[in-house]
């Protein structure tokens, strides 16, 4: 029976609180803008211009053996800054619920090391693998990433033949099914690329990250 001082709720991993300010912080930033507090009310349009990742200008630089260092910071200062305050609370949504989850089971810094790695890797695959010029910005990619933590986690615990274990990809199927049904239907940008390689990168961090994670996941295709 847990003890007087034990709080109902587990509190949330530190680094997880810290991406979540770092969405927060612009957003009241922009907020104050848009209300002629301070800077400029365009301030939203600023911050994506500052702070996303640039495909075309990376891909330029990465064939010219250019490498400009903005580009490259920019990987990590893109899921920061969201292009509307709705999508910035679903990402916020995300970082909360997958990264208090996944710093329970694999640790604060194993949270922030699938962020960065999910975040780089979303990037480079937006750049490479799709010929947009529209810039990356938004928390979805790395949050993406936190999913397929999440998925690894679930996959990594379940019990019985392949098919039930499967079922642990059923989130991230399920979303990722949906994302590309309305890049199908709409003719924007494919952000689907980016959220998609952004889970891949995050299922294989956590295997990697995780004691024994790579050997669980031998074993279990052995065993189907």
């Amino acid at each position: 029976m847990p003890g007087p001082n034990t709080p109902a709720v587990n509190p949330l991993p530190p680094m997880v609180i810290l991406l979540f300010l770092g969405i927060v912080l612009l957003e009241a930033y922009i907020a104050g803008a848009e209300a002629n507090l301070w800077g400029s009310f365009d301030a939203r349009i600023s911050l994506i211009r500052k702070f996303s990742f640039l495909p075309n200008e990376f891909q330029s630089s990465a064939s010219t053996a250019i490498w400009v260092p903005e580009l490259f910071w920019r990987m990590l200062t893109y899921p920061f800054v969201h292009g509307s305050f709705m999508q910035s609370i679903f990402a916020s949504v995300f970082f909360l619920a997958l990264g208090k989850f996944v710093g329970e089971v694999l640790g604060g810094f194993a949270v922030l090391a699938i962020f960065i790695i999910s975040a780089v890797s979303a990037a480079l695959a937006y750049a490479f693998f799709t010929s947009s010029n529209f810039p990356l910005f938004g928390g979805f990619p790395p949050a993406y990433g936190l999913i397929g933590a999440f998925t690894f986690v679930l996959f990594s615990r379940a019990q019985g033949i392949l098919s039930q274990q499967l079922m642990a990809f059923r989130l991230l199927g399920v979303l990722m099914v949906i994302n590309v049904a309305f890049a199908m239907m709409q003719s924007g940008p494919p952000l689907w690329v980016a959220e998609l390689f952004g889970a891949i990168s995050g299922f294989i961090s956590a295997m990697i990250i995780h004691p024994g994670g790579v050997k669980i996941i031998i074993n279990k295709l052995r065993r189907s």
